[in-house]
């Protein structure tokens, strides 16, 4: 009995992780854009800021689809970039994970707002 209580436990935790981290399609909209504003901490990169911006946009635009701006422009403090059509929840969490998470050496991102404008 404890056997099968484990084999149903360790089943339910599987299909409950396979549940959470599964790649799903975001609907699309069109006539929709997103609008990302976001910043670079660049712990020693030797090629500036604007190069650190560009490459982690140009590695993790790849993570949503649309057109992309292909590279970040200056804004306030940080960098501007926008997708079109606009990205949904899926989508948003995998940029912004990508963004956030040290995805080049010495480059971090943070994304200050994210926005979808209709």
């Amino acid at each position: 009995m404890l056997a099968l209580a484990v084999v149903l436990a360790a089943g339910a935790g599987l299909f409950a992780l396979r549940e959470a981290t599964q790649n799903r399609p975001d609907v699309v909209e069109a006539g929709t854009t997103t609008t990302v504003d976001f910043t670079v901490d660049t712990h020693r990169f030797q090629r500036g800021d604007q190069a650190a911006a560009t490459t982690l946009w140009a590695v993790c635009s790849s993570t949503v689809d649309g057109t992309v701006s292909p590279v970040p422009t200056a804004s306030g403090d940080g960098w501007r970039v926008t997708v079109s059509p606009a990205i949904g929840e899926h989508g948003e969490k995998r940029l912004v994970g990508c963004l956030e998470d040290v995805t080049i050496d010495r480059v971090l991102g943070h994304v200050v707002d994210l926005r979808v404008e209709r």
